[in-house]
Order: C-alpha cells, then structure tokens, then sequence
C-alpha cells in the first residue's frame, strides 16, 4: 500500500542523510511507492542532488487478503504460525505467501533483480537503496545465509553491502 511518510519519517531521513555524506552516494535507487521516494528525495537533497532512479521492483510486498489489515488482524485470520513465518523470511519459508499474495521467493527474486541489473547498467561504485521493511528483510537474508539470525528493520536503517558483480556474490561489510 502506498502509505505516505510522516513528520517522524521525514526528520529520520534529514538525519541519515547527514551520516550518509562520508560514503559519497552516486546515486539512490528507490521504490515508486511514496514513502521511499520522498525518503530518497530527502536523501538527495541532504547530499547535494544525488541522482535518484526509480524502480516499481522495489516496492513492499503485496501481501494478497492480509494487505491494509493490522498484525493484529492478521493474526486472528490467517493465525500466529504463518504471521510469524512471513516475517522471518527465512529461505525455507520461499513459498510462504497470504492468500492472493506474493511468496516470500517473487519479493526476494524482484527486488534482488532490480538491485543487481541497476548496478550492473550503471557501473556505479557506491549506491543507496531507500525501499521497504520486508524488501530489506528478505534481501539481507539471502545476503546472510540461512543459518544467521533476522537483521532489525528499523526505519532508515542502514546497511552496508558489497557486490561483485564478476562472481555474483554479496557481503555484508
């Protein structure tokens, strides 16, 4: 759902654009939804124009009947296992998805493309990523492995990764 960034939001970006200006960002690659974008354009703006580019792959998840219902609401249709699972985004779960919804596997694989396939046409060095908590989710788990832990999804949290594009592999720096 396109829910817009509040005033809250806002001040979280002004100042993760401040600890941002040590890492010389070439560009921002976002989400179309609303709240990335302004997120990105603040970024932008506190980092003196960085280009941003815009890609619909990065949105959250569509999350099919559950979409617009609390965790709460969630919780009570569809039941605790599955809530709890969808949010682990843990590679066995691949196939976990709400009824009408996207698996677990469509987001990771979407999102990943879209990362990869801007870095790859750009032949960038150092990018920012502003997109949604369970993009993040499910890309830091690949980037991890199976066997580590859920990473906090903070908003405006920040990670550092590397890519080589030569062997297709991911780190975590």
């Amino acid at each position: 759902m396109d829910v817009p960034l509040n005033d809250h939001g806002r001040r979280q970006a002004a100042t993760l654009a401040f600890s941002l200006k040590v890492e010389n960002l070439q560009a921002i690659l976002s989400s179309d939804l609303s709240r990335a974008r302004e997120t990105a354009e603040i970024l932008s703006q506190g980092l003196g124009g960085v280009p941003i580019h815009i890609d619909e792959r990065l949105r959250e998840a569509h999350m099919g009947d559950a979409q617009g219902k609390t965790a709460k609401e969630i919780e009570a249709h569809f039941g605790s296992d599955l809530a709890n699972k969808w949010k682990n985004a843990h590679p066995t779960d691949a196939d976990l998805h709400y009824p009408g919804g996207e698996t677990n596997a469509q987001i990771t694989l979407r999102s990943m493309q879209a990362i990869e396939e801007f870095l790859m046409s750009k032949q960038l060095d150092t990018i920012g990523v502003s997109t949604h908590g369970g993009v993040i989710r499910r890309v830091m788990q690949v980037i991890l492995g199976p066997n580590e832990p859920i990473v906090p999804i903070p908003n405006c949290v920040l990670y550092e990764l590397h890519y080589d594009p030569l062997t297709n592999k991911w780190s975590k720096v």
